[in-house]
């Protein structure tokens, strides 16, 4: 599947759409520290404020309702809808 099978970090950043620094840090992080860091590590910054319900909620609405309005949704006609802030669509 990638390493496993001796493909080259070139290789596997090809098959992926990704960059060779990438896989090269994610192989890195599995020879040092096994599977179990596999995960993203956390980053920098505020933590994230949206929770998984309201992603979930954001996806449902779009995906299987339409506004009285308009033919879809706006980012701020979802924002309102659901009482969140359009900010949380950026």
């Amino acid at each position: 599947m990638g390493c496993a099978d001796g493909k080259t970090n070139g290789l596997i950043a090809s098959e992926l759409g990704t960059t060779e620094k990438t896989v090269c840090k994610w192989r890195l992080r599995f020879s040092k520290y096994g599977v179990g860091v596999l995960s993203d590590t956390p980053r920098s910054g505020t933590p994230r404020t949206i929770t998984d319900e309201m992603v979930t909620k954001v996806i449902e609405t779009t995906l299987n309702t339409t506004p009285d309005d308009a033919t879809h949704w706006s980012t701020y006609s979802l924002a309102k809808k659901l009482g969140m802030s359009q900010n949380a669509f950026l």
